[in-house]
């Protein structure tokens, strides 16, 4: 069997680690031990779920106080950890790439494999830099998979780099349309009546997420056509989001969930998901939405366009508070009328296209072969 070290940051409930956790027997079955090591100054939320599902999970902070500068001892523990050994390092963050894949290579690891997880526009000497670290990589036999279209077409345009297309994927038997009793217990569960129309949007806090536009664009809404909004992801510190939906005068019909370990509850119950992204490579969140047979509102760019491409029930809009409130206009007339089945149809294409088979498939036979 195959040892492969995951790299990460710190473990959120965000896309990677939801892929990994519910593809713990795939991994296996297809011949695979996977452990994972956190490299943020926490190991983060999720690490000992990750436990549970048979990760070893290892936490080895690699910021200094210095910004470019590893933490005294990381080499050394990074070099021993790879030693163990390891046939495979998969780099799955941007920052220190390059050092991760030196002292894996002098470890004696034989395959490098990194994935973007964004389309990262860097310019100027950012640019240069990250063009020269991704190229070094490429000189120490590193491979890319590239998760979507958009980050294929920034990787080249940017950095000029190719890499083979992979897939990411979701749990298709979780995520899946929820029966009509389902659906009425998840609605009960939030607290809201059949006839309120509910808006979900699953992310943590942060500027690439765009929440404060989507908040302004509710206070757009007259309020008697104003939707129920629900917040599901970690609050940024200080709760900047909820100030300002107090501010907007429409914190009476939004809610702030937190950060939930299964968010499944809440895209049953919405009637359509809000994603108002600058900047995404492939929104597993948004693909967990469609597949739970629930439209998606979402910004017209790279990683959101590829999913509505494949979901005809997305409404694509431009990133600002008008465009997206009429988007949340458009997303309630369809809701009205024969928006459900054109919902579930594309539910059964992403299930299929995002399926956790194919997406352990392209990794393996596009990286780890």
């Amino acid at each position: 069997m195959k040892r492969v070290l995951h790299v990460m940051a710190s473990l959120e409930r965000s896309g990677m680690e939801q892929m990994l956790m519910s593809s713990a027997e795939a991994w296996q079955q297809a011949g695979f031990k996977c452990d994972v090591v956190a490299t943020a100054e926490s190991a983060g939320p999720v690490a000992e779920q990750m436990r549970s599902r048979g990760y070893e999970v290892f936490h080895l902070p690699f910021r200094s106080r210095h910004r470019l500068l590893p933490r005294t001892g990381f080499v050394r523990d990074f070099y021993q950890l790879c030693a163990r050994p390891y046939d495979i390092v998969h780099i799955q963050v941007e920052a220190g790439r390059p050092l991760f894949a030196l002292l894996a290579r002098a470890a004696g690891v034989r395959r490098i494999a990194v994935t973007p997880h964004n389309t990262f526009r860097f310019t100027g000497t950012l640019r240069l830099r990250k063009m020269a670290e991704r190229h070094l990589i490429r000189l120490m036999g590193g491979r890319f998979g590239m998760i979507s279209e958009g980050v294929q077409e920034c990787e080249w345009e940017r950095f000029r780099i190719r890499g083979e297309r992979i897939w990411n994927w979701i749990d298709t038997d979780h995520f899946r349309p929820p029966s009509e009793e389902e659906r009425v217990r998840a609605r009960l569960e939030l607290g809201v009546s059949p006839e309120q129309f509910v808006v979900a949007s699953v992310a943590n806090c942060n500027r690439a997420k765009n929440h404060g536009a989507l908040l302004e664009a509710l206070s757009l809404m007259p309020e008697q056509e104003r939707p129920v909004y629900v917040h599901v992801g970690r609050e940024a510190p200080g709760a900047p989001e909820r100030a300002l939906a107090k501010q907007l005068g429409i914190a009476g019909t939004t809610r702030f969930a937190g950060s939930q370990p299964d968010v499944r509850t809440f895209l049953w119950a919405a009637d359509a998901v809000a994603m108002p992204s600058l900047t995404e490579g492939l929104a597993i969140s948004a693909l967990e939405a469609v597949a739970c047979g629930t439209p998606l509102v979402c910004s017209r760019i790279d990683g959101l366009k590829e999913i509505a491409d494949k979901a005809p029930t997305t409404v694509l809009v431009t990133p600002e508070p008008t465009a997206i409130a009429e988007g949340l206009r458009t997303a309630i007339a369809a809701a009205r009328g024969a928006g459900r089945q054109s919902a579930l149809q594309d539910s059964a294409r992403i299930r299929e296209l995002f399926s956790m088979s194919n997406g352990v498939k392209s990794i393996v036979q596009g990286l780890y072969a």
